[in-house]
């Protein structure tokens, strides 16, 4: 302990040295300084000497000191204490000359800033303090928070709790978090004399006592304890050894804490809630204990992950019977998957997939037995509007059970959405829409080959054009959805276009440029305009050129990497500007990859979100998003049965969903429609496609086709986004507390809360953590989420009612308390005093 403070030693000595005191006599009784002699003798070299006397060496030391100069002055150190009398061969030398002692324990006291009352316990942890590093952590806490119970401080330097107050609560947390079998630092805390003042904590604040006391078995206790005070039940008599409920606030304030911290295992192995939760769930044969529990109980808690996955298989088990109407605990399966979502464990991206997996699959369900229109327009009508959904709601839910693993588990689930999806929805979707398929009764304004006379040529304004390859209706209205959140769109209005057939690229394209007369040349699979090739973005762009001069096509990948400046000038002058886009198909049509379709569309609509939003800022008001052409995807491999066999001749063009031929025959389950009709010209060929989802037999990918006749191949969306460069005025929501009692009288805190506006565009949803502090800034509850995301005008409907546990704390009357609502977007928080009174803690009963 020889470097408590050096500095406070060196500058007493200077000032012993005297001209009365050529000598100073210091016996260090248990040598704490020996280590830091060589500092001093530097420190002390321009006014005295430094003599170490070693034990035995008086003689020879009285010797030296008799042969100095009496204008030389020396410090005389010894590591030992000073002899008795009869035995001190330096008496004579130490009577006249100074003496100097240094109690290393009080200095110590002093530099860490404890009172008077803490020296017994700088003494008693001796062996603690001995380490520099040790102290210099001990320093940073406050002392008035352990100062009831020094050893508190103690172990916070040992669990590297890092944060100025010392609270049981956190350093526990930390301590778990290290891992609850041969945790280390349980050794240290035995090491260094404060493993039974641990235990006496663990005792006094949460009831857990044994003869020989295990965090595992704590933890087991706590776990238990909060998961049947969650169902309101008492735990089972042959679970008693567990039950820690008569300190029920504290092991409840605890575990939400813990289950709160946003740490997860590190890289070192540490344990998390998580792995503690698993490892107490094999102790209890967690399996076996709550096999009988009611699936309603079982709801109610979230402290085992087994909970969730029992929750899921019974909402499979509902959707296989169609029971769309069963509840827990008075909620919906919808309304469960959403509570679920805000659970410790639905939260975590494992079983977020599933909740939102099972929600899309119960949607599916609800509209399997729906029936298509019996009119072309009814179909298109119905499909913009509604329709759409079960295509979105597949892709969800197939893109939800990718990103989870494909479950064995949920397999029943994916066999009935895959049947539902294609047999239910599909083949009578399909088969209907191929039954009134009549391009003379689609409107002119929404053929996809007038699509720049009636939208592009009009405009007097700038107006840049996304074309988005195999971006489907139902992914631009999740992009509507998106761009309506911000306030920087100012207008949005979703139309439609029907594509030609095949509904394929190398038609498409062509199709959305300027034109006067469309060929077709099958063979090739290539389409002119007026005369000339549009096979690249070269040949569309001169195309669009000789319409109008001031016109321009990108592709939106050589935008992505663009500076600000770089995009302004690829925009400076030019009055049209086509952007080209090749996510979704570039994926879909190799075989290896068109299982990531899905996944595609979300990147698609993320890029195409970005895109918008960085021509905006350019001062890009105008924008139409739409696409060449749709797709088909089913992720169940298809069957011979689904694949029909059509015979292909010399200038025929086969592909899964089309052939393109000069014959003119009538196959069962085969439609037709003549080229010259799709392109208006004198083209004698016919388009042959299935009438259902099946496919030709024709080389390339299965699951994800297109070309073909069908709402989701044919019906591509014409996005018309309109913009403003203004700064957005956007902010978070507010949470707001109604609750007028500031007074608490239990441990339970009931809050009524209010979300301050309706989510909009200027009103940005948040989510809130809830908890009371005391006036140090110390938690002393555990945590309630809210998640503030109502679009409901209606005030009632923003209102949310929440509780918030305390811990079994004494609490002052006279002190003020304090609840605190902070955004976990951005950190802000609100404080609200409360004062306390509350009668009988013991009293607590959840």
């Amino acid at each position: 302990m020889a470097d408590v403070d050096i500095n406070q030693i060196i500058t007493t000595l200077k000032k012993r040295f005297t001209a009365q005191n050529q000598f100073v006599f210091w016996y260090d009784d248990n040598g704490d300084f020996a280590d830091s002699i060589t500092e001093i003798q530097a420190a002390l070299a321009d006014i005295a000497e430094v003599v170490v006397m070693e034990p035995g060496h008086q003689l020879a030391t009285k010797q030296h000191l008799l042969t100095l100069s009496r204008q030389k002055k020396a410090l005389i150190y010894s590591p030992t204490s000073e002899p008795a009398l009869e035995e001190d061969h330096l008496r004579s030398i130490v009577w006249y000359s100074g003496t100097f002692s240094a109690d290393s324990k009080e200095i110590l006291r002093k530099e860490l800033g404890l009172p008077d009352d803490l020296k017994p316990f700088i003494k008693q942890y001796t062996n603690f303090f001995a380490n520099s590093r040790r102290r210099k952590s001990f320093s940073r806490y406050d002392v008035a928070s352990y100062q009831k119970k020094p050893e508190l401080a103690i172990m916070a330097v040992l669990v590297h709790l890092d944060q100025p107050i010392v609270d049981f609560f956190d350093l526990l947390q930390e301590l778990l978090a290290k891992g609850v079998k041969d945790n280390s630092v349980l050794a240290d805390f035995e090491k260094f004399g404060v493993l039974q003042v641990f235990w006496s904590e663990i005792a006094e604040r949460f009831g857990y006592t044994s003869q020989q006391p295990q965090l595992e078995e704590l933890m087991t206790g706590m776990y238990l304890t909060v998961v049947y005070q969650q169902m309101d039940k008492p735990l089972p008599k042959s679970l008693t050894q567990y039950d820690l409920s008569a300190h029920g606030a504290n092991v409840r304030t605890l575990v939400q804490q813990f289950s709160n911290r946003r740490e997860s295992t590190t890289a070192q192995g540490e344990d998390s809630f998580d792995s503690i939760a698993d490892l107490v769930w094999r102790d209890i044969d967690g399996d076996r204990l709550f096999k009988d529990t009611k699936i309603d109980d079982l709801a109610k808690s979230d402290v085992f992950p087994r909970f969730d996955q029992r929750i899921l298989l019974w909402i499979q088990e509902r959707l296989q019977i169609e029971d769309l109407d069963s509840r827990l605990n008075g909620k919906t399966v919808v309304e469960t998957t959403h509570q679920r979502l805000e659970t410790h464990y639905g939260i975590k991206p494992r079983f977020a997939r599933l909740y939102r997996m099972m929600r899309k699959a119960w949607y599916i369900v609800r509209n399997a037995h729906q029936q298509p229109k019996d009119n072309l327009q009814g179909m298109i009508d119905d499909y913009i509007s509604t329709g759409y959904k079960m295509d979105t709601d597949y892709r969800k839910f197939t893109y939800y059970y990718q990103q989870a693993g494909m479950p064995e588990q949920f397999a029943q689930t994916k066999k009935l959405i895959e049947s539902i999806y294609v047999n239910n929805y599909l083949d009578n979707a399909i088969y209907a829409w191929n039954q009134e398929l009549d391009y003379s009764e689609i409107k002119p304004k929404q053929l996809q080959r007038n699509f720049y006379r009636f939208h592009v040529s009009p405009e007097k304004n700038r107006v840049v054009v996304i074309i988005s390859d195999a971006f489907r209706f139902e992914a631009a209205k999740e992009l509507q959805k998106r761009l309506s959140h911000e306030d920087q769109v100012t207008g949005l209005d979703m139309n439609y276009m029907i594509t030609g057939l095949p509904s394929v690229t190398y038609l498409g394209m062509p199709l959305l440029l300027p034109n006067r007369k469309l060929s077709l040349d099958s063979k090739n699979k290539k389409m002119t305009v007026d005369g000339q090739l549009a096979d690249s973005l070269e040949h569309r762009q001169e195309i669009l050129k000789r319409y109008n001069p001031k016109s321009a096509a990108y592709a939106l990948d050589d935008l992505k990497g663009a500076t600000a400046k770089g995009i302004r000038s690829k925009f400076t002058g030019q009055e049209v500007v086509y952007i080209y886009h090749n996510q979704v198909d570039a994926i879909g049509d190799n075989k290896k990859t068109e299982d990531d379709v899905f996944k595609a569309t979300e990147e698609a609509i993320d890029e195409i979100q970005q895109l918008i939003t960085r021509l905006r800022t350019q001062g890009i008001v105008q924008i139409y998003v739409t696409a060449d052409h749709g797709y088909i995807y089913r992720n169940d491999q298809l069957k011979e049965t689904d694949k029909i066999e059509i015979t292909k001749e010399d200038g025929d063009e086969k592909s899964q969903r089309y052939l393109i031929s000069s014959r003119k025959f009538e196959t069962p389950g085969i439609g037709h429609q003549k080229l010259s009709t799709i392109l208006a010209n004198d083209d004698s060929k016919n388009v042959y496609y299935p009438k259902t989802a099946n496919i030709f037999k024709a080389v390339g990918s299965f699951n994800y086709v297109h070309g073909g006749a069908s709402l989701q191949e044919m019906l591509v969306p014409l996005l018309e986004v309109r913009t403003t460069s203004s700064r957005s005025a956007a902010h978070d929501v507010e949470l707001e507390l109604f609750s007028m009692n500031r007074q608490i009288t239990s441990l339970t805190v009931p809050l009524v809360v209010r979300q301050s506006a309706a989510i909009s565009s200027t009103v940005i949803p948040a989510e809130f953590k809830l908890y009371f502090i005391n006036d140090q800034d110390q938690q002393i509850s555990g945590q309630t989420m809210v998640n503030a995301n109502s679009r409901s005008v209606s005030v009632k409907d923003r209102m949310q009612n929440v509780q918030v546990v305390l811990a079994d704390h004494d609490y002052d009357k006279q002190k003020n308390y304090y609840l605190v609502i902070e955004n976990m977007n951005n950190g802000e928080k609100t404080e609200t005093p409360f004062t306390m009174d509350i009668a009988d803690l013991n009293d607590f009963d959840f």
